[in-house]
């Protein structure tokens, strides 16, 4: 593999993990750029959108290098980000060399920086103080840091499956809601409402759209309204399981 073969599927690596992870569109456009401009090159193009990745390498001797990459996967890692922001900034300046940062990015993809425990804790946590942002009853927080556990074992078991992306924020809403209708008549004095409210907070696409924001007022249209679209679709997805359980129970 020549070195201009390296380079670009460094710049697609680097993009790819960024995306996963979280990284808006521009910043993932930015970070492939400046790998492919250590070769001095002029014309240099690479786009992102939610799902895809293309960057153009042009060669005098054999025409322009162009490649592409699907991304399907998301999720938030903003750990990964950072590490992949300070591979590219010592590459850019020379530091490290490609097969170095090659080495990196391997690393990088590879290493899990939230042990699975500290996550599973994370979705009981937030579901748990979100709860008191309605009415800071104790009880509901208690109630609603139980099921934000258990949601957060569900929601990365079916991480790990190959089920519609779409199919996972349904599921939650019915988890959230079904466990909450069994566990409140053994609590009367307990609030379903701010218990299914505090409990898929950990849920809802808060990240997404506000990064769709970000994308459309850098003038990314195309990845601005992906994000906006599924961040709709993600809402209406939870609340559709929340709605038609609570439509069985009550």
């Amino acid at each position: 593999m020549d070195n201009d073969t390296k380079l670009i599927n460094l710049a697609l690596d680097a993009g790819e993990i960024m995306l996963k992870n979280g990284a808006e569109t521009f910043r993932v456009q930015d970070t492939m750029k400046r790998i492919l401009s250590t070769t001095g090159r002029e014309k240099i193009e690479a786009t992102a959108i939610s799902t895809a990745l293309i960057v153009t390498l042009p060669r005098e001797e054999k025409g322009p290098l162009s490649m592409m990459r699907g991304v399907r996967t998301r999720t938030i890692n903003f750990e990964k980000v950072c590490e992949v922001n300070d591979m590219s900034r010592a590459f850019v300046s020379g530091k490290i060399s490609l097969d170095e940062a090659i080495e990196r990015l391997k690393e990088i993809h590879q290493f899990s920086f939230y042990p699975l425990p500290i996550r599973i804790f994370g979705y009981g946590l937030i579901s748990g103080c979100c709860s008191f942002l309605d009415t800071p009853f104790f009880l509901d927080g208690c109630i609603a840091f139980v099921i934000g556990l258990f949601l957060g074992c569900l929601d990365i078991w079916l991480g790990k499956k190959k089920i519609p992306y779409f199919f996972g924020p349904f599921l939650g809403g019915v988890a959230a809601a079904c466990l909450a209708c069994l566990i409140q008549p053994r609590f009367p004095s307990a609030h379903i409402g701010t218990i299914i409210i505090g409990s898929i907070m950990p849920l809802l696409p808060g990240m997404t759209f506000a990064k769709s924001m970000r994308d459309l007022l850098e003038g990314n249209l195309i990845s601005g309204y992906t994000k906006a679209v599924e961040a709709l679709v993600i809402a209406c997805s939870l609340a559709g399981g929340v709605g038609l359980t609570l439509s069985y129970f009550m």
